[in-house]
């Protein structure tokens, strides 16, 4: 028979889907310093021209002159000299910070100056230091850490890219450059890339790499598909997300948790990064969506949890009053586990690994929370157990890392009927999928006369209809979403929610 739940169940992917489609605010890709996907407009390096009286500017000594005063001087006296002069230097300038782009224009506003012919050979062997590198359509760089303390997962996904190329467009070079697990490689990476004239980036896999290579890459104007776990990218200076973050699939549950039709849940993470990330993007989505966040805890996620479980129930005597008086009718031995808590929330997100997420969940029964295990919960034994009232039945929501085979022995009957939210789990999978998606951009934008920009642009509309993790599509923000797979635990397995 077809259960409400089952049709419920039926619409969550569909809803997720669309959800996942929606837009999000993303701020331009301007800011060097901000954490990456945030940013604000940042003053121009070379200060902002201001009134300057040329009579009493010393034009001889170009050297001497900061770069807002040679700018403001060319605006001045258009092509009179000493403009190919001023333009010297202040390409010189732009060169020494990395803006060989501005160089390039400088130096070009300097050919048609009065005084070209004085300074040509200077400004022949400044064009040479600041050309472009031809681009070499056929050529990705993949950005990993293949040596250092995280050269094990460097291996793994280059091991996964290259396991693509059977799927990829035909003709793809990749070259993989070693960013050493570190900010600084991860920015030379991308300077070799450079230099070696790659179309675009794949990589790296660090939130710290990534953002060091995002800002050198956009500087560069080359198309970056990052692989770190993380929030933020911005299509427009070509910085695309190819894995779910944390973030993600907290807001996916909160999406299962209004279509399953809870109206009240709540939330209880390790402390730790993963883990307030996670309930922060929980506790924002549902929220939005008109659910009620009635309760927000945390654990150690390094040691034991009991006490932290305790606190989360509030079967702390001295702020209960109800519990308080159960403790002193039949004694502290007997009363955690006989006392019936106060449960204000219908669903429980739980953010962890699978091996900390058992033990968390088994703790909830213990202490007398009646979980969801079965599909119809029997009311009268649920009455009789807790005194004549019939508690709050709890569905218990875990995320990604609840996706392993030995969770339901770990959890035992606490995890039985528990839903996981999760996306794709493995990071092979999800860089073969990314490799497919760049490589199939990377042939389409091969022949355009700015193949980097036509890579940027099909790449912000990509669509992959069958890869390792299943379809997917890259949104409006510029980062690629896929429809959410739903587990459900049941008996010693993990299988698709009905």
């Amino acid at each position: 028979m077809v259960t409400a739940r089952h049709d419920a169940r039926v619409r969550v992917l569909l809803v997720l889907a669309l959800a996942a489609c929606g837009p999000k605010v993303q701020p331009s890709w301007v800011e060097r310093e901000a954490p990456l996907g945030e940013s604000h407009a940042s003053a121009d390096p070379r200060g902002t021209p201001a009134p300057v009286d040329i009579s009493k500017v010393d034009l001889t000594n170009p050297d001497a002159l900061d770069e807002a005063t040679v700018l403001t001087v060319l605006e001045r006296i258009g092509d009179a000299a000493p403009a190919a002069t001023m333009a010297l230097r202040a390409a010189r300038l732009a060169h020494h910070r990395g803006d060989d782009g501005d160089a390039r224009a400088l130096l070009a506003r300097a050919a048609s100056a009065a005084d070209e012919p004085s300074v040509h050979a200077q400004l022949a062997e400044l064009a040479k230091a600041v050309a472009a590198p031809a681009v070499a359509t056929a050529t990705i760089a993949v950005l990993l850490p293949l040596s250092g303390r995280f050269a094990a997962i460097g291996s793994e996904l280059r091991t996964a890219i290259l396991a693509s190329q059977a799927q990829a467009a035909p003709g793809t070079n990749w070259i993989f450059l070693d960013t050493k697990g570190e900010a600084d490689g991860a920015s030379a990476a991308v300077e070799q890339a450079y230099a070696k004239g790659a179309i675009g980036i794949l990589g790296p896999v660090g939130q710290r790499e990534a953002l060091a290579a995002a800002r050198a890459a956009s500087l560069r104007g080359m198309p970056i598909v990052l692989l770190a776990p993380g929030d933020g990218a911005d299509p427009a200076a070509g910085v695309f997300r190819m894995v779910d973050s944390p973030a993600d699939e907290g807001r996916a549950a909160a999406h299962v948790a209004q279509i399953e039709g809870y109206p009240a849940v709540g939330v209880f993470a390790p402390r730790d990064d993963i883990g307030a990330e996670a309930a922060e993007a929980f506790v924002a989505e549902a929220a939005k969506l008109g659910m009620t966040i009635a309760s927000r805890g945390t654990y150690d996620p390094t040691g034991e949890v009991e006490a932290d479980v305790k606190r989360f129930l509030n079967l702390v005597p001295a702020q209960n009053p109800r519990f308080a008086a159960h403790l002193a009718k039949v004694g502290a031995k007997k009363a955690y586990t006989t006392f019936s808590p106060d449960v204000p929330f219908s669903l429980l997100y739980i953010p962890d690994r699978y091996d900390r997420a058992a033990i968390v969940a088994a703790f909830l029964p213990y202490y007398g929370v009646e979980l969801r295990t079965t599909e119809f919960p029997d009311p009268e034994r649920l009455r009789r157990k807790h005194g004549g009232n019939l508690p709050q039945v709890v569905q218990l929501v875990g995320n990604s890392g609840w996706n392993h085979p030995s969770l339901p022995i770990r959890g035992g009957m606490a995890v039985q009927g528990a839903m996981i939210v999760d996306t794709c789990t493995a990071a092979r999978d999800q860089a073969h999928d990314a490799a497919l998606i760049i490589a199939a951009a990377r042939k389409d934008a091969a022949s355009a006369p700015d193949a980097r920009a036509a890579l940027r642009e099909r790449i912000a509309r990509a669509k992959l209809d069958d890869g390792a993790c299943g379809p997917a599509a890259m949104d409006v923000d510029g980062e690629l979403h896929r429809e959410p797979n739903v587990l459900e635990v049941a008996g010693d397995q993990l299988i698709p929610a009905p």
